[in-house]
């Protein structure tokens, strides 16, 4: 019985391990949903924050695509991205912190007060879709 209890808990230890990470569904409101993020910083970790003057919300989203090889501009943002890429892998490059590389799924909210640029070094096209919680102007 030892010896079945042990090999279960590996087994199982190994299916655990082996499956993609997924994350939880839950029931928000009366609909099915699953959070793809809940955070109060940055992918940096530094804390979420808005311009102190008057700030009249401003949310736009976009759909990015990057082609293969293609480098974007350096650029800051003063006010909140959230990010989800849909598809290929993106790079950014944060001054002073590294880099970081995103693959389709993966979500975060992009550096905010940071110097940075994203670039595609693959073979092929990748795609993110970026919520501007923005000032207007």
């Amino acid at each position: 019985m030892r010896l079945l209890t042990t090999f279960l808990l590996l087994f199982t230890s190994s299916l655990t391990l082996s499956a993609p990470l997924q994350k939880a569904t839950q029931v928000l409101g009366g609909y099915p949903a699953q959070n793809l993020l809940d955070t109060g910083t940055d992918i940096l970790g530094n804390a979420i924050d808005y311009p102190s003057e008057n700030c009249s919300p401003r949310i736009h989203s976009d759909i990015i695509t990057m082609t293969p090889g293609q480098t974007g501009a350096k650029h800051t943002h003063v006010t909140p991205l959230y990010a989800q890429i849909l598809s290929g892998t993106i790079k950014v490059d944060y001054e002073g912190y590294g880099i970081n590389t995103y693959t389709a799924g993966d979500t975060f909210m992009e550096a905010m007060h940071v110097v940075h640029h994203g670039y595609n070094d693959s073979d092929k096209p990748a795609s993110l879709l970026a919520v501007y919680m923005d000032c207007k102007k």
